[in-house]
């Protein structure tokens, strides 16, 4: 791994921890069922382990039913965003942010998203999704 390939160790103790908690397991459960000391376990959890042992990492991972990628991704450090080009946009995503002065980070999240393995083709069905993400945002507000 390169240095500017560093893995967030607070985040993945998160995912250790969050899975693990998931799935009802004290740290032995996960201990026995992985193969890894109890003590490694809590000090990875812990973000205490240093640079995470890449066979311990994947042992925790099938014991966790989840892959290596899996268990890692959020760990993975942030890399800055280049500004998309309208070019590089789904269709009518580009016409609706400059109808709605949409922000960057407000079209990149529209452009992530996937339903049913599909996006929309056009400027209003993007409207429309991006109504319902905030009508949801909405519902979810305390009261």
């Amino acid at each position: 791994m390169t240095e500017t390939s560093v893995i967030d160790l607070e985040k993945l103790g998160q995912t250790i921890r969050f899975l693990r908690q998931g799935k009802g397991w004290t740290l032995s459960d996960l201990s026995d069922k992985s193969g890894v000391s109890k003590a490694y376990i809590s000090d990875l959890e812990n973000a205490a382990a240093g640079k995470p042992n890449i066979q311990y990492a994947y042992a925790i991972a099938v014991a966790l039913e989840v892959t290596i990628d899996e268990l890692l991704e959020n760990a993975k450090p942030k890399q800055p965003r280049s500004k998309r080009k309208e070019t590089d946009l789904p269709p009518g995503l580009a016409e609706l942010q400059r109808e709605l002065n949409l922000s960057e980070t407000d079209v990149e999240m529209l452009a992530q998203i996937n339903f049913r393995g599909s996006r929309p083709k056009d400027k209003e069905g993007w409207r429309f999704l991006l109504e319902a993400i905030k009508m949801l945002g909405q519902r979810n507000m305390p009261k």
